[in-house]
């Protein structure tokens, strides 16, 4: 009687909604100011001179327990690189503010994970020479950038956008290419090399990886500056990269069983018991 009785209830379970939740587990964000890598090789093989620098701020998170960081720094000035000759490089903003979020909590449904910065008042000069006009220089009146991971699983979306104010961008002194002012689309190549040979300048470059089911990963680097052999006239060559304004956000999410389903499997763990137990008390033929 009780074999049937827990088939029984087993057929009833089976007819429920069957349908599994799902829980956004884990997830990451941050976001930094800039980060350097130059090599200035001088003429007649001096000492070559290195322009590394990192400029913060820059935060972090990781959940599952929720978290918001928010730091701003005012008046942002950096250089690296100096010499009697050139500043490899020299940066500026009236005001850097980086934020890392997230609202993933170990609760099921929706989350998202965010890494955004908003930059004011820019300007990056790469080879500085005494009384001459900087090799390139870029700047810009505003920069927002951001890095969102969203979503449940089975549908984790990733975003990054860019917004720029009056960003410009100079060679020897001159401004090359157009004002920009709005929102950039992803990998906005400037066309930088037309101007200035050995140079590429990405703006809005993303990185994304992960399957948008179970995880999902994005990396957005407002400002990618590539230089390979650039000409610093009578000075040398400066190679390296330069990245600004660095967002990043993921996301990994799981499949959970419904009650129904997890009553189900027991119920039917209990039915295999009993079954096993009846034959062991069951006479003998």
């Amino acid at each position: 009687m009780r074999q049937k009785l827990i088939f029984v209830v087993v057929g009833i379970l089976m007819t429920l909604p069957n349908v599994a939740h799902s829980a956004v587990i884990g997830g990451t964000s941050s976001s930094s100011f800039l980060t350097a890598d130059l090599e200035v090789s001088l003429l007649g093989g001096g000492a070559a001179v290195d322009g590394d620098l990192t400029v913060g701020p820059s935060v972090a998170g990781t959940a599952p327990t929720a978290y918001s960081f928010d730091q701003e720094v005012l008046n942002v000035s950096a250089s690296a690189g100096i010499n009697p000759l050139i500043t490899a490089i020299g940066v500026g903003s009236s005001s850097v503010d980086v934020l890392a979020s997230s609202t993933v909590d170990g609760g099921l449904g929706s989350r998202n994970a965010t890494g955004n910065q908003l930059i004011e008042d820019f300007d990056l000069s790469i080879g500085e020479l005494p009384a001459l006009a900087d090799v390139l220089s870029i700047t810009a009146d505003a920069i927002t950038v951001s890095s969102v991971v969203d979503g449940d699983f089975g549908a984790l979306s990733p975003v990054g956008t860019m917004n720029v104010t009056n960003f410009r961008v100079f060679v020897n002194g001159a401004q090359v290419g157009a004002l920009l002012n709005g929102d950039i689309a992803a990998d906005f190549d400037f066309g930088l090399s037309t101007f200035l040979g050995g140079a590429t300048l990405t703006l809005n470059e993303q990185n994304i990886v992960g399957d948008g089911i179970s995880s999902s990963s994005l990396e957005t680097n407002a400002i990618n500056l590539q230089l390979n052999n650039v000409g610093v006239p009578a000075v040398g060559a400066i190679d390296g990269n330069v990245l600004v304004g660095m967002t990043g956000a993921s996301l990994q999410a799981s499949a959970v069983p419904e009650p129904s389903s997890l009553a189900i499997l027991s119920a039917a763990s209990l039915g295999g018991v009993f079954w096993r137990r009846r034959r062991a008390v069951s006479p003998a033929c």
